[in-house]
């Protein structure tokens, strides 16, 4: 008998059913664990275009083991209480078998998913529906787990509906898989400025026709200039509109203590319009309050401590693969969802859910983003003392240093 319902193709047909629009969607995020990156499954081979459908891949390790999908926003499905959190973070165990879907192994996977319970908000169980009993609905009804039947490699129809759950505080490697949910569909593999004045330029234009202000006194790119400052905290974009932040707010507070007016600020910006001089050297006081809007980034951070680290060992200057290396070593989840592209992750992640570092001198598996347009970025506020480059061939060799390390 031929294998139809094996655990990926279980996973494959539920992640469909579950979360229909991740292509399209900006607040939708989901990943696989590494696991489904071995070639095969209990001898049956994946075929390339279920190993499409899973991607991308990172690794998942909570405190009660490692769940096959951790996705981030409301499923499409029902869900009980749902009202209680607008971004819930669910995980999902799969159970199939490679030759009798009636005996795939769904209490397993009730227990492995409510174990998840204390650290994301949703859980689910995955399985051949002709393997799903009465007495494993009422389990996974008593625990608050949602039942998923898979008729086939491509259907799945909700079996029991999953309960909102309160959660305690989300580990390291939730807490990346929830900042790329809020980043991937505006980062898309590129950081989409490479100047500081472009995002903090968004939030001054904000307060009017911001695409026609934005476009008349910073750069055309409005669309650029609105993705940075979301990202970088200047703007929330919620359903009824965009809004400042508090941080954002501080940008207006900041140009009327330095101009007196946005409007007199809006010239000072439109002035350096095509100028490639550091931002340090250009406006002094504008590019410290920029470092102090970066340093809250997560990735900023995150570069900023490998870089310390790899001067503390003499490794000065650095290059990308050396901090790709000690960012993983710092916080490995976010390191994949920010340095490395989703197509290449099943070349960089093992099944294991470890870093090939052999891999990692290869240019072609790092976002464009990294080492072209944020390592501007970075040195433009004066972290770092060279800017980026969008050359793979000078990726490997372009070098990360910053220009006052602490640990000196």
């Amino acid at each position: 008998m031929a294998a139809t319902l094996t655990e990926p193709t279980v996973l494959a047909a539920a992640k469909d059913t579950l979360y229909p629009d991740l292509d399209t969607s900006s607040d939708h995020y989901a990943v696989t664990e590494t696991q489904f990156t071995k070639p095969n499954w209990g001898g049956w081979e994946i075929p390339d275009e279920l190993r499409r459908r899973l991607a991308p891949y990172n690794t998942i390790r909570l405190a009660d083991g490692e769940p096959d999908l951790l996705g981030v926003g409301m499923p499409a499905l029902e869900v009980l209480n749902a009202d209680a959190t607008t971004t819930p973070v669910a995980v999902i165990e799969a159970k199939g078998h490679n030759n009798d879907p009636s005996a795939a192994d769904v209490r397993t996977g009730i227990d492995q998913a409510h174990g998840h319970l204390s650290e994301v908000n949703i859980g689910y169980v995955a399985a051949p529906i002709q393997s799903i009993s009465d007495q494993a609905r009422a389990l996974a009804r008593d625990l608050n787990i949602g039942v998923i039947g898979v008729e086939s490699p491509y259907d799945a129809t909700l079996i029991e509906p999953a309960r909102v759950t309160g959660v305690g505080d989300f580990s390291t490697t939730i807490d990346a898989i929830r900042f790329q949910a809020t980043t991937h569909r505006l980062t898309e593999g590129s950081f989409p400025v490479n100047h500081p004045k472009n995002y903090l330029g968004y939030a001054l234009a904000a307060d009017g026709d911001t695409a026609d202000i934005y476009s008349e006194y910073v750069i055309n790119s409005v669309s650029g200039g609105r993705r940075g400052a979301i990202l970088l905290g200047l703007v929330d974009n919620r359903p009824d509109g965009e809004t400042l932040t508090h941080l954002g707010a501080e940008v207006v507070r900041f140009a009327r203590t330095q101009h007196g007016t946005v409007d007199a600020a809006l010239d000072e910006f439109a002035s350096w319009k095509g100028r490639s001089t550091p931002f340090t050297d250009l406006a002094p006081r504008w590019a410290q309050f920029a470092r102090s809007v970066a340093i809250q980034y997560d990735p900023t951070q995150l570069i900023i401590e490998a870089l310390e680290r790899l001067h503390q060992r003499g490794i000065n200057p650095a290059t990308i693969d050396d901090v790709a290396r000690e960012a993983c070593r710092i916080n490995q989840p976010l390191t994949v969802e920010v340095f490395f592209t989703q197509s290449r992750r099943e070349d960089i992640l093992t099944a294991d859910g470890d870093i090939d570092e052999s891999v990692l001198i290869d240019p072609t598996v790092y976002k464009s983003g990294i080492h072209f347009q944020f390592k501007y970025h970075l040195r433009h506020i004066g972290l770092l003392t060279e800017g980026g480059t969008d050359d793979k061939d000078e990726v490997l060799s372009s070098e990360w240093t910053l220009n006052q390390a602490v640990g000196l």
